[in-house]
Parts: structure tokens; sequence; C-alpha cells
């Protein structure tokens, strides 16, 4: 039912409000189609975390609306995740592994460098030269947006580069999650009040209608 769902939804959030760059998401009622009674609607949250300074030359973070965009088995996928690392071959990856993709694909680091600067526009330059710029992206229509869980999201309709001048690349630090942890608890509490009192009316319900079947409705 409406309210196992949207218990189910509040204690993943929640069991998410440690995660690097997660966002929450949100139920509501909505009419679909020629629907007598409206059903629940999930929508994913973008709003922005909170940021974190961490001061590591490879943790970014976005502030402003955008995703960085990686590359993954399956093919490209949009993350707000900035904790990134260098794979085997000296690359741009993520946490877990995906290539962290440029305006000209994977983007090389010199195995030998003395300072990494990721600037506010994605520029990425070492030691004084620009290697490449990081694709920052973004979808027109945010619900076509997927999650693939790892801080991954598929995108299911066309994307289209950030602009630059209300999106900034923030070099040494990462996103929070936009799940508020007290807000969770108490919503889940809140939650499960709302089911047990639904529960006590249908049992109410189910006490009248016994009655009128047995007592009201029987002739002498």
């Amino acid at each position: 039912g409406y309210y196992t769902r949207l218990q189910a939804l509040t204690a993943n959030n929640l069991s998410n409000s440690d995660t690097e760059g997660f966002k929450a998401d949100a139920m509501s009622a909505r009419l679909v189609g020629d629907a007598t009674f409206p059903v629940p609607v999930t929508k994913i949250d973008l709003a922005q975390g909170a940021l974190l300074e961490t001061g590591r030359p490879l943790d970014v973070a976005l502030d402003g609306p955008g995703f960085l965009v990686v590359g993954t088995p399956q093919g490209e996928r949009l993350t707000r995740g900035g904790s990134l690392a260098l794979d085997a071959l000296n690359r741009l990856a993520d946490r877990h592994g995906n290539l962290t993709l440029g305006e000209n694909g994977p983007i090389p680091i010199p195995i030998r460098y003395g300072r990494l600067e990721i600037q506010a526009d994605g520029d990425v330059v070492v030691d004084g030269t620009r290697i490449d710029r990081l694709r920052l992206e973004t979808v027109d229509d945010q619900a076509s947006l997927m999650k693939e869980g790892a801080g991954r999201y598929q995108a299911n309709s066309p994307t289209r580069p950030v602009d630059t001048t209300t999106t900034m690349v923030r070099q040494g630090s990462t996103e929070e999650s936009n799940q508020d942890t007290l807000k969770g608890v108490v919503d889940l509490v809140t939650i499960q009040r709302a089911y047990a009192a639904n529960v006590d009316s249908l049992k109410a319900l189910d006490s009248v209608l016994g009655t009128v079947v047995n007592d009201v409705g029987r002739v002498e």
C-alpha cells in the first residue's frame, strides 16, 4: 500500500544520509490518465546538499545544478559524486573505477606531476598545462532521470552542457547528501503512526459492518 511504499522510500533516504552526493526521493499523489483515484508517484529531489571541504585535490563538488559524466560498461551515466581517483592507466575515474569523462573523452594525467588543478569551469590543469575540461551536463526533463545506485543516474532524455556561469566546480570539496537525518526520523515515526491509525479505522469499520450484518440486518 501507499504507506508501505512511503516507509521503504523514507528508510532508504535515511540510510543514505551520509552517502556522498545522494539525492533523496519524494513521493506524492497524482492522478494518472483517467484513473478515479490518485496513485503514489516518486520523484528525485535534486536540491543541492551541503559542500564539505576536504582539501583533497581529486575531490570535486558541483556548486549549482548539473552532473559529472562517467563512462560505465552500460554506457555514459551522470553523477554528483566527486571523490575522484586515478585508475591503473592514470586517468581520472570515480571511486568505483568508472572513467570520469572530459570533452575529449577519458582524461589522462601525467604519471609524474607537481600540481593538479580542477578549475571552476571544469578545466583540468596539470603544472600549468590544460589537459581537458570536465563534461558538465544536465537534462531539461528531470523526471527522465533514473537512479542506478552508487550515485549514478541514467538520462532517458537528451543531455546538454551546463551553464558554467551558474554552476562552478569546487576543487577540494565533496557534496553531502541532501537528506536531513532528523527529518527522516520524524517522517518515519509519522508514517508509522498514520499507518497504525488507518489500521485502527479499518478495524472499527469492520466492527460496525459486523454489527450491521449480524444484528441490524437480522430478521426476527
